[in-house]
């Protein structure tokens, strides 16, 4: 009787060193780095733009370099801006990664900048930004006895679409008729190359009463600079403006004003 006892204490020892071996191997290969998790970083991420929606793909992988395999593994994220709005957010499941195997994933989402332009994503248009990618990872390992869980978070830097404009120089022409040539320029980002021209419009004011007006269109997607030319009609005004106008995919005007001399031969 004695020796049956002893044999079940010395089976159940054997299975607690056995159980005890398992854990300490399946919780020790995370902090050792002998299963990595790979997170996107700035230069892996791509960017489109199209219809006012920006699509963004940032892949990532997780290293199953230790003996057991991954089972279940579910990746959650959520993707916010710098005044914490909320881009994109889902929960999907990777599956199963072998011991020893390398697993490519990415985060495939897009967000709609035109239509929530009036809810504070117009700071995206005209601003650099972050875009923060939280990232929960959950998964089983060691034939599902342990489960894993971990968060991480990355930082991606966002370049504004529209990095500048303005008018940068204006001559007269006495004429006839009187004219003015005006330059001007505009900066916008890479992502915006696709799209149709901007429409460019340049008004001449006298104390708010229109006294020429020109447009063109500009390639948008990098630095431009050009010159426009306008009639002017002689009107007596005590202040002169000239008022740049630039629209495109949809956003409302961009408008930049500056006052200026007054024509040569009018006087105030």
């Amino acid at each position: 009787m004695a020796a049956r006892k002893s044999l079940l204490q010395l089976a159940i020892a054997a299975v607690n060193i056995v159980i005890a071996a398992l854990v300490f191997t399946s919780v020790w290969p995370f902090p050792s780095g002998e299963i990595g998790i790979h997170l996107p970083s700035a230069h892996d991420v791509s960017w489109t733009y199209s219809d006012g929606l920006v699509h963004v793909v940032a892949p990532f992988s997780i290293d199953n370099g230790w003996i057991y395999d991954i089972s279940d593994l579910t990746v959650t994220y959520s993707v916010t801006n710098g005044s914490n709005s909320e881009l994109a957010g889902q929960t999907y499941v990777v599956g199963d990664i072998p011991a020893g195997r390398v697993t490519s994933s990415e985060i495939d989402f897009e967000f709609d900048l035109l239509a929530n332009y009036a809810s504070g994503m117009d700071w995206m248009v005209f601003h650099e930004d972050m875009l923060y990618f939280f990232i929960q990872v959950s998964c089983w390992y060691t034939m599902k006895l342990i489960q894993f869980e971990a968060s991480y978070q990355v930082s991606v830097p966002w370049d504004a679409l529209v990095q500048g404009y303005g008018i940068s120089s204006y001559t007269y022409a006495l004429g006839p008729p009187l004219s003015a040539t005006i330059g001007y320029w505009l900066n916008t980002s890479q992502l915006l190359s696709g799209l149709p021209p901007a429409d460019v419009t340049l008004s001449y004011y006298g104390d708010g009463t229109l006294m020429g007006q020109s447009q063109t269109t500009i390639q948008l997607g990098g630095s431009y600079t050009g010159t426009i030319e306008m009639d002017i009609a002689p009107v007596i005004a005590s202040t002169y403006a000239m008022e740049l106008e630039i629209q495109f995919g949809g956003f409302p005007p961009m408008v930049y004003r500056e006052e200026v001399s007054a024509p040569p031969g009018v006087i105030p």
